[in-house]
């Protein structure tokens, strides 16, 4: 592994503060929660139709969202930039886990820049998180890339963009 703020690191996060710097790893803070759609997903080597999500949810008068059993997307503050022979991915900070919360990630490649998202899986009762706490764990390490992220999300794609209209009509 190496670590996302030591300056050996190629990769980049564009928004994080001194206290989320841990030993191995920085802490993410939570930013947005949306909730996902029940619809059909499908997937194949030839597509994949997502189910969608709604949201942003709204949060309390303190600025606690309240999660019943479920899962929910969850957008990290700041935006990632993973370095031409580097990946990562996101872990669960263990106080969740213990409390029957985890958050899954899929694998940032080489080369990915944009949001980080993920899914917040609430196993057992209602949770209350409030907005800007740190949940998550990015873990970074160094990789043999044979080429560089060219998928479907990341800075300017049409998957990115919701989460920044939101966040325009959040500001309005």
């Amino acid at each position: 592994m190496i670590h996302l703020a030591s300056s050996r690191s190629s990769s980049s996060l564009s928004d994080f503060d001194i206290s989320q710097v841990q030993p191995n790893a920085i802490d993410l803070k939570v930013d947005k929660i949306f909730s996902i759609d029940d619809n059909t997903f499908s997937i194949s080597e030839s597509g994949k139709n997502h189910r969608g999500s709604t949201g942003p949810k709204e949060t309390d008068e303190d600025g606690y969202w309240r999660l019943e059993v479920g899962t929910y997307e969850i957008i990290m503050e700041g935006e990632i930039t993973i370095g031409p022979d580097e990946a990562g991915f996101v872990i669960t900070r263990s106080t969740l886990n213990r409390n029957g919360l985890f958050i899954t990630s899929g694998l940032y490649d080489s080369g990915y820049s944009g949001v980080m998202a993920g899914a917040l899986h609430v196993g057992v009762g209602v949770a209350r998180i409030q907005r800007g706490t740190r949940v998550g764990q990015f873990l970074l390490f160094k990789a043999e890339a044979l080429n560089q992220y060219d998928g479907n999300y990341g800075s300017g794609s049409e998957h990115d963009q919701l989460y920044k209209d939101n966040l325009q009509m959040e500001l309005i």
